[in-house]
C-alpha cells in the first residue's frame, strides 16, 4: 500500500479557518475602524448644532420681545411652541429655574442616544454651564449660557476619548 504525501489544506481545515477568520473579522472590525466612537462623536455634533440652532431662534424671539437681559425670571420668558422658555442676556438658560419654563437642557431632544445631562455647574454666578454626553470628562458638549451682553452663550464639543 502506498501513502501519498498530503499537498495543502483539506476541506475541513478549511472551513474551520474561515470560521475562526469570520468570527475575527466580526469582533475586531468595530473596534478596529473605531466605529462606534465615530457614531458617538456625530451625535455630540448634532447636539451641539441643534443648541446653536436654538439659541438663534430663541435670541431672535427675546430681542423682538424686548425681553430684558436680567432680573426676574418671569420677565426674561418668551412663549414657543415648546412652552415658555427661561433667558438669560436673550439665550436660554442652562436649566429651567423652579419649573418656571424651560432651559437648554429641556429643549434638546436626546432619547435613543445614552446620553446623560450631568449637573449644571455654578461656579460662575454671572453665566452657569451644563454638560450632556457619554462621559463628563472626555465626551460631552458643554452650554455656557450667556454672561453678559458682550459674552453670547457658548457650545463646546469635547470628543477625546468617545
Amino acid at each position: 500500500m502506498k501513502h501519498r504525501k498530503q499537498v495543502g489544506f483539506t476541506l475541513i481545515e478549511l472551513v474551520i479557518v474561515i470560521t475562526i477568520l469570520g468570527i475575527v473579522t466580526v469582533t475586531a472590525a468595530p473596534k478596529f475602524l473605531n466605529i462606534s466612537s465615530d457614531a458617538r462623536v456625530a451625535v455630540l455634533n448634532g447636539i451641539a448644532g441643534s443648541i446653536k440652532t436654538i439659541n438663534t431662534i430663541v435670541n431672535t424671539k427675546a430681542i423682538i420681545q424686548a425681553v430684558p437681559d436680567t432680573g426676574d425670571d418671569k420677565n426674561r420668558t418668551i412663549t414657543t411652541n415648546l412652552g415658555p422658555v427661561d433667558t438669560w442676556y436673550k439665550y436660554p438658560e442652562s436649566v429651567a429655574e423652579k419649573g418656571k419654563g424651560l432651559g437648554i437642557a429641556e429643549l434638546i431632544e436626546l432619547e435613543g442616544h445614552n446620553i446623560t445631562i450631568f449637573n449644571e455647574d455654578k461656579s460662575n454666578p454671572q453665566c452657569y454651564s451644563i454638560k450632556m454626553g457619554y462621559n463628563e470628562t472626555t465626551c460631552y458638549v458643554k452650554y455656557t449660557e450667556a454672561c453678559s451682553t458682550t459674552v453670547p452663550a457658548k457650545v463646546e464639543t469635547i470628543s477625546s476619548q468617545c
